[in-house]
């Protein structure tokens, strides 16, 4: 992971631009108006000043709920947040038996496997942040770890071939080990679990993996 990927700047200043100069505006005026109320009542004009002074305390206040209603729409958006990660196109070579070709959305490449089973799995580990980070930008992190297939009945699970692929990337920084380490040095971490998502194998089908800020979900593309 790197710094670029774990906040998202466009997403931290997503508020419309029309909300924020309203904002603007709205707050620049109350300020004015309370200075001009302080200078007015400093020369002893007690009547206009306590009237500038309240019309600046009044665009104040709706300034603030006009942030609080945006800043909480703007939460909700954030619940919201998924991110595409994978993609998987599945072709049947017998029963039971298929090769997929996964292509990873954040790098410039694609594997190729051979599945057995009645429905294929992906696993990874995922960083998610407390509620104060995502508004800020902090997106949920994740790392891939691998790729099986499932049987559908238990008995085959027990006795037909299974088949399981790494798919980390070595690196010089193992993050999860380092939360593992040093969390209680991590308040902006909220959680650092595993997640999974399966579906069932079918011929010339693509499914699209997705990063959510819970965790990843898998939707059919193409059939």
């Amino acid at each position: 992971m790197i710094l670029s990927e774990l906040i998202n700047i466009e997403n931290a200043i997503n508020l419309d631009s029309r909300i924020l100069s309203c904002l603007s505006v709205l707050l620049t005026l109350s300020v004015l108006f309370i200075v001009m109320g302080i200078r007015r009542f400093l020369r002893g004009k007690i009547l206009s000043a306590s009237i500038q002074s309240l019309s600046g305390v009044s665009l104040l206040l709706i300034g603030l709920l006009f942030l609080s209603i945006a800043t909480n729409l703007y939460s909700y958006d954030r619940l919201t947040y998924e991110k595409d990660i994978a993609e998987l196109s599945f072709t049947q070579l017998g029963e039971q038996e298929f090769r997929v070709k996964i292509t990873y959305t954040n790098q410039n490449k694609t594997d190729g496997f051979m599945i057995n089973g009645d429905e294929w799995q992906i696993d990874a580990r995922v960083i998610k942040w407390h509620g104060w980070a995502q508004l800020a930008g902090f997106n949920a992190q994740y790392r891939l770890q691998r790729l099986s297939g499932r049987y559908s009945d238990i008995d085959d699970e027990l006795h037909k071939p299974r088949s399981v692929y790494s798919l980390e990337q070595k690196d010089n920084i193992d993050y999860w080990q380092l939360i593992n380490n040093y969390k209680k040095w991590l308040p902006w971490i909220d959680a650092h679990y595993g997640s999974a998502t399966y579906l069932p194998m079918s011929d010339k089908t693509t499914y699209t993996v997705s990063l959510t800020q819970s965790g990843l979900i898998a939707r059919t593309t193409q059939e």
